[in-house]
C-alpha cells in the first residue's frame, strides 16, 4: 500500500514545499495517514514538505480526552506540531439548526482551514478510504443523485487532498498492524443510528455476500468514471455559459434561447447554474424543476413560479429572476445607511426611530450621557475600548450589507443570514434591523444578538453603545 501511494498518488497530490496539515481523529485511518505523510515528508527531504497534525475534541464521548491524548503523544514522538481544537458538538448543532452529523463537519472543516490560514498550510488531508467513497455513492444514489453527486468524493478538490480514496480499510488495518500504530476505535460507528451507519453496516455486506465480493472496489471505480464525465461536462459548460449568458437588470439573470439547442446534459446544468446565481443555493433547483423548464419546448411566454425565483421564456432569452413575496414590504432607498459613531455623542438614524450613543464608562448607571436610560425598552452592549481601538476600526451603526457576517469564538465566522435564521427572524425584517459594525464584520444585532469581537474585559477600559428608540 505504501509504495503504491508513494509511485501512484502522492506525486499526483501533493507539490514541492507543500505544507500538509493532516487532520487525525485517533482512529486507524486517521493513524495512518498521519503515518504515512510524516514517513513520505521524511523519505522525501529534497521536496521540502512539512506535516502537521490538528485534532479536534467533541466533547462527547469518554473516550475523547483519550483520543486527544494518542494524537497529541503520536506527533510528540514523530517530531510534528500537533493543533487540538476544543467543543461542545451537541451545543452547536442546536444552535446552528443542524444534524449533530452536519453541524460536527461543519465545524471540524472550518477548524482545519482556520488552522491553514493561521499556519500557512497549503493542503488540508483527510483519511477519507475506499469504504467511505462506496458508502457515499450507495447514499446518494438512494436519495437521487445524478452524475455529479455519484462522482463521489474527489481526491483533490480546493485545498483538500485525500490519498487514501482509493485504499481499502483492510489495508489501512494492516499497514497500522505492520507500523505497531495504537489507534483509538469510536463505537458510535458501530451502532446503526444514521443511514451512512446502515449503509455500511447492513447494506454493502448485504452486497458483498450476496451480489459481488468487490462491490467497493466495483463503485469506487464508478465514481472515477463518473468524475472523468462530470469534469469534461464541467468543461462544456462553462463553455456554453460563456456563450448564452447575457447581463440582465440587478436580481435576473439571462439565458439565449438558443442555450435549448444544446444537449439535456449541457442544458439541465445550464439551468440550474442560472437558478443558483438568483437564488444563491449552490445546488441549483430540483430535477423535477429542471424537468419543466426542458418541457416548455422553449415556447415563447411561457413561465413558471419555481422556489425563490420565476422562469420566463421571452422572444430572445430565458429569464431568471427573484421572486418577490406577496405583502412583503420592500426596503426602500432610506434603510440603506451608514452612521459613523462617535464617542460622547448620541447620533440619530435618519429614516428610523432609533438613536444611539458611544460613551465610556464600566456600565451604564451614572455614565455620562446615558442617566435617561430606560432600561425596559433601550437596548446597550460594553465593548472593549483598547481593542477597538487597536484595531483601527471606526464603529458605525448601518443597514445590513451582502457580505455581513459576525463572529463566534467556538465557531468562527458565521454569515449573517444564518444568524438572523437561528434567531427565527422574519425575512421581511431583516433589512430593516440596524447594525453595529466595523466594515463587513457585524458586532452586534440589538435585541438579537452580540459577536465575541471585542468584548470587554473585566479589567479593562470600556465603551458602552446604546440604542435608543426616539421618544
Amino acid at each position: 500500500m505504501y509504495q503504491r501511494l508513494c509511485v501512484q498518488i502522492f506525486p499526483e497530490l501533493i507539490s514541492d514545499q507543500a505544507k500538509i496539515l493532516a487532520a487525525v481523529s485517533g482512529g486507524p485511518d486517521s493513524v495512518a495517514l498521519g503515518h504515512i505523510l510524516w514517513r513520505y515528508a521524511r523519505e522525501q527531504r529534497p521536496r521540502g514538505l512539512t506535516v502537521a497534525f490538528s485534532h479536534v475534541h467533541h466533547g462527547i464521548r469518554r473516550e475523547s480526552d483519550a483520543e486527544a491524548l494518542l494524537v497529541q503523544k503520536m506527533a510528540a514522538d514523530l517530531g510534528v506540531p500537533c493543533f487540538v481544537h476544543h467543543f461542545d458538538a451537541k451545543e452547536y448543532a442546536r444552535l446552528s439548526g443542524q444534524s449533530f452529523q452536519a453541524a460536527a463537519r461543519e465545524w471540524r472543516y472550518s477548524r482545519w482551514q482556520e488552522d491553514c490560514r493561521r499556519e500557512g498550510y497549503t493542503l488540508l488531508a483527510t483519511a477519507h478510504h475506499l469504504g467511505d467513497q462506496a458508502e457515499t455513492i450507495l447514499y446518494r444514489l438512494l436519495r437521487g443523485s445524478g452524475t455529479a453527486g455519484l462522482a463521489g468524493i474527489y481526491p483533490h478538490k480546493n485545498n483538500i487532498i485525500r490519498p487514501l480514496l482509493d485504499i481499502s480499510k483492510e489495508e489501512i488495518l494492516e499497514y497500522c498492524r505492520q507500523e505497531g500504530l495504537a489507534y483509538a476505535l469510536d463505537r458510535s460507528n458501530l451502532e446503526p443510528l444514521y443511514d451512512r451507519n446502515r449503509i455500511r453496516l447492513e447494506l454493502l455486506p448485504e452486497l458483498a455476500q450476496k451480489y459481488n465480493p468487490q462491490i467497493e472496489a466495483v463503485l469506487g471505480r464508478t465514481a472515477t468514471v463518473l468524475r472523468w464525465d462530470e469534469e469534461y461536462l464541467g468543461i462544456k459548460t462553462e463553455e456554453a455559459w460563456e456563450k448564452y449568458y447575457q447581463v440582465g437588470p440587478a436580481e435576473e439573470v439571462c439565458l439565449d434561447r438558443a442555450a435549448f439547442q444544446e444537449p439535456a446534459a449541457i442544458l439541465s446544468r445550464l439551468l440550474r447554474r442560472a437558478a443558483a446565481a438568483v437564488t444563491k443555493e449552490p445546488r441549483g433547483i430540483a430535477f423535477g424543476f429542471v424537468e419543466k423548464i426542458m418541457a416548455s419546448k422553449k415556447q415563447t411566454g411561457w413561465s413558471q413560479d419555481l422556489p425563490g425565483l420565476r422562469v420566463e421564456i421571452l422572444s430572445r432569452e430565458i429569464r431568471f429572476s427573484k421572486m418577490k413575496k406577496k405583502g412583503a414590504e420592500l426596503p426602500g432607498p432610506e434603510l440603506n445607511y451608514a452612521v459613523p459613531l462617535r464617542l460622547g455623542e448620541w447620533v440619530r438614524v435618519a429614516s428610523s426611530e432609533i438613536t444611539v450613543g458611544l460613551f465610556p464608562g464600566a456600565g451604564i448607571g451614572g455614565q455620562p450621557g446615558v442617566q435617561d436610560l430606560r432600561e425596559t425598552e433601550d437596548l446597550w452592549t460594553v465593548f472593549d475600548a483598547r481593542e477597538l481601538a487597536e484595531s483601527g476600526h471606526s464603529l458605525v451603526c448601518r443597514s445590513r450589507a451582502e457580505s455581513d457576517k459576525m463572529w463566534f469564538r467556538t465557531v468562527g465566522h458565521k454569515a449573517l443570514k444564518k444568524v438572523f435564521q437561528e434567531a427565527r427572524v422574519p425575512a421581511a425584517a431583516r433589512k430593516k434591523l440596524p447594525l453595529i459594525a466595523v466594515s463587513d464584520e457585524v458586532l452586534w444585532i440589538p435585541g438579537v444578538r452580540r459577536s465575541d469581537r471585542f468584548a470587554a474585559r473585566a479589567d479593562g477600559l470600556k465603551v458602552v453603545c446604546v440604542v435608543k428608540k426616539q421618544a
